[in-house]
């Protein structure tokens, strides 16, 4: 039976956030026909027990070493019924609705080959890599030597993010992000699976760059958004310097050697070179708070959205904790969401609308936890109850 969709989750070692993705993940599949793949890459954090266990219904692959991201990803795309498949980040919340919201939007338009979406930091902002152009060695260099950054909305310098496309409007964009990104399964068929040569990052700049050469058009869906703890599965550290810089030089020597040759060195390599100098100053400036999520002082409930009472006294004994009527009381500290209570279409709207006027965290009632990230510095915060 031809289903609507598949969607295909990578873990490793974010156990919590994982379990918060499916959360969210089973919430948009209830009207439609759907399976979810769990791969997981050697987690040493139980996330394939918890997902057996809590998630029967996912199609769990346990691989005994960690093959990389684009592997990984290809072992469940092979299996894959859907119409659709969607790569999906175990660090995710979705809505209730962007599964549905998406389907209908492709399914207007024959000719797109791969859709990616708005996506929000734990902290409620606006994600620039949601849309980018092809990393050719102009794009490139102005990326990693950071004039990209300087001039934000510049057609010249931004076009690795697209900084003069608005967030709030659909456009076609070259390069779709690995953390969510849908193709079609016959275009899938067509031009082949992710690139198993690129071991983390570049394969979905890669996939992206084939659906277009392949005649296809890639685009961007702002109708709805998505969260993506970015430093749960992207520790921005030493060796993600050297991961990414790895990434770039191989998909620009696979893609654009012929064209440009010597200059294709050139550009990358002094491009790499200023952002690794650019990347390591920035980083030794970097404060404590910055580098490292830090225990909430108080914690605000909406009255409207309370957890059981037991609850409700434990986070009273260990947090300043304040019980609100209307959201716009609020100016600061750190807002919890109570997963079962709220939907998650309202969490995301209620990020997207504050966003850093105060912190955010999630309380799974049943795990007694409370998970969110506030940087893309580290990974997320767990808190036990």
């Amino acid at each position: 039976m031809r289903l609507d969709i598949s969607i295909v989750i990578v873990s490793y070692n974010a156990v919590d956030f994982l379990r918060l993705t499916l959360q969210s993940v089973f919430a948009a599949t209830v009207n439609i026909k759907a399976e979810v793949f769990v791969v997981d890459n050697n987690s040493s954090d139980g996330c394939p027990q918890m997902v057996s266990q809590e998630f029967p219904q996912c199609k769990l692959i346990a691989n005994k070493n960690n093959p990389g991201f684009a592997v990984a990803n290809n072992q469940a795309i092979k299996q894959a019924a859907g119409k659709y498949i969607l790569i999906l980040n175990p660090d995710t919340i979705i809505a209730e609705n962007t599964l549905i919201k998406i389907m209908e939007y492709m399914n207007l338009q024959p000719k797109m080959g791969g859709l990616g979406i708005r996506m929000l930091d734990g902290s409620g902002a606006f994600l620039p890599e949601s849309k980018r152009g092809i990393p050719s060695p102009w794009v490139s260099f102005s990326k990693m030597s950071g004039l990209s950054g300087i001039f934000p909305h510049s057609k010249l310098f931004s076009e690795y993010h697209k900084g003069y496309l608005s967030e709030k409007k659909n456009n076609r964009v070259e390069i779709l992000a690995g953390a969510f990104m849908c193709f079609r399964s016959d275009v899938l068929d067509e031009i082949g699976l992710l690139d198993e040569d690129f071991f983390m990052y570049g394969e979905d700049i890669d996939l992206s760059y084939r659906s277009i050469q392949a005649g296809y058009y890639n685009s961007y869906f702002s109708d709805s958004s998505i969260i993506h703890f970015k430093g749960e599965t992207t520790v921005k550290d030493k060796s993600y310097v050297n991961r990414f810089y790895k990434a770039m030089i191989q998909f620009a020597e696979k893609h654009f050697q012929r064209s440009y040759g010597l200059l294709l060195k050139l550009f990358i390599f002094l491009g790499v070179y200023l952002f690794k100098i650019v990347f390591f100053f920035k980083h030794s400036f970097l404060t404590t708070s910055e580098i490292s999520e830090q225990e909430p002082n108080r914690i605000t409930l909406l009255n409207s959205y309370l957890p059981e009472e037991d609850l409700i006294k434990t986070i009273k004994a260990r947090f300043n904790l304040e019980i609100i009527e209307d959201i716009n009381q609020l100016t600061s500290g750190t807002l919890l969401f109570v997963i079962n209570k709220m939907t998650f279409a309202q969490m995301i709207e209620v990020m997207d609308v504050f966003k850093d006027r105060f912190t955010y965290r999630f309380l799974d009632e049943d795990h007694k936890i409370i998970i969110g990230s506030d940087n893309k510095y580290t990974k997320g915060q767990v808190i036990t109850l």
